[in-house]
């Protein structure tokens, strides 16, 4: 019978980590609110940038300043904690700049999940060392650098007809999936 238990309680706490809801809060700040240890990473990592927009965000469980900007013709949006920390990089990238194993998993996981489905916004991730997270940026090298990608999409199915965000490993395997619950006031684009 404990064993019945155990095995319920686990399957729950998957359930849990594949379907969270997002309840992000997203607010434009001054630089001087930021961390100086953020700003001088930036400075030091894009040397050659666009303006850069400074945001607060939370999603109840995490608060992080988000600079935001143009580099090399791309938008970029870099996490840091509230001390300075870089946390990641995210770049916008279409679907054709995916690895075509990499966007046939993913769209097979929309598709067996979902009768409908379509991509709004996919970012590249990257996760690591200031250092190196410094070194993709500046000299295009991704050693020991960990590669994800984010993605927001609509899907509906039999149960549900909303608006996702699902974090996927770099072979496109689902990571995390949650429902995006928005208020048209919280959150700004670039």
């Amino acid at each position: 019978m404990r064993c019945v238990f155990t095995l319920v309680f686990i399957f729950c706490a998957v359930l849990v980590g594949f379907s969270q809801e997002k309840n992000e809060v997203e607010r434009r700040i001054k630089s001087d609110e930021v961390h100086d240890n953020a700003k001088e990473w930036l400075k030091e990592t894009y040397k050659k940038r666009g303006k850069t927009k400074w945001y607060y965000q939370t999603d109840g469980n995490k608060e992080v300043f988000e600079a935001k900007l143009k580099h090399n013709k791309q938008l970029h949006s870099i996490e840091f904690s509230l001390d300075g920390q870089v946390q990641n990089i995210e770049i916008l990238i279409g679907e054709d700049e995916l690895d075509p194993k990499v966007l046939e998993s993913i769209l097979k996981f929309l598709d067996t999940t979902y009768t409908k489905s379509s991509i709004s916004k996919l970012q590249i991730q990257y996760t690591g060392d200031e250092d190196d997270l410094e070194d993709v940026i500046d000299e295009q090298e991704f050693e020991d650098v960990i590669v994800k990608y984010e993605m927001e999409f609509y899907g509906k199915n039999d149960k549900d007809d909303e608006l996702w965000e699902a974090l996927f490993d770099e072979h496109g395997e689902l990571i995390q999936k949650r429902i995006i619950n928005l208020k048209a006031t919280d959150n700004l684009d670039y």
